[in-house]
């Protein structure tokens, strides 16, 4: 009796961290698209998208924009209400109190670019959560180069991008204090059973 106690509860243990697991694998995501070269002084037109899937929900989340390199580009965002926004005077994307997001998504932002001086920028796109003190959620950073004039063949350095910090996804600590909560329930609970038993 007590082997099969002790194997009931193994099996319930491995299946939570198996749950745990798959609920692990929800991700959000950054990614940047144009195509062809970037050159100074000419306005580029490309997207960035924010990528959920099976991801945790956060009703309110801005994205923070960093941007250094050797000169200050104009990168204009528009929004729904045909408003036009510098992201890189302003910072952020996103209404001041956030917006939501959550489960299984994809929101493309077209974007307008100008770089006023040649060389390497880095865009660094973070998540934040408007409701824990702009805590980050996810970042990525992106690496460009920009050229001089057409003539010079270089792509952007996809390799080269880096997600600066793993996405907080999958599972809420409430989630994993239940989860606690219910293994040790079952232990006190056969252990109570076996006493009587005896």
């Amino acid at each position: 009796m007590k082997r099969l106690v002790c194997l009931s509860i193994a099996i319930l243990f491995i299946l939570s961290i198996f749950t745990i697991q798959v609920n692990a694998a929800a991700e959000l995501e950054f990614e940047l698209k144009y195509d062809g070269d970037i050159v100074v002084n000419e306005t580029k037109e490309g997207s960035v998208i924010l990528r959920g899937t099976n991801a945790t929900t956060y009703s309110n989340v801005r994205v923070k924009v960093d941007v250094e390199g050797p000169g200050t580009p104009k990168i204009i965002a528009t929004d729904t209400n045909n408003q036009e926004f510098d992201l890189v005077d302003i910072k952020y994307w996103g209404p001041p109190e956030g917006f939501a997001v959550a489960g299984t998504f994809e929101n493309e932002t077209p974007i307008k670019a100008t770089f006023p001086v040649a060389g390497t920028y880095t865009i660094k796109l973070t998540l934040v959560n408007m409701q824990s003190s702009e805590a980050e959620i996810i970042s990525k950073s992106f690496t460009i180069e920009v050229l001089e004039d057409a003539t010079n063949v270089n792509e952007v350095n996809e390799t080269g991008n880096e997600i600066e910090k793993l996405p907080q996804t999958g599972n809420s600590m409430v989630e994993y204090i239940m989860y606690i909560a219910v293994v040790v329930a079952l232990i006190i609970f056969v252990s109570y059973k076996i006493k009587n038993n005896k």
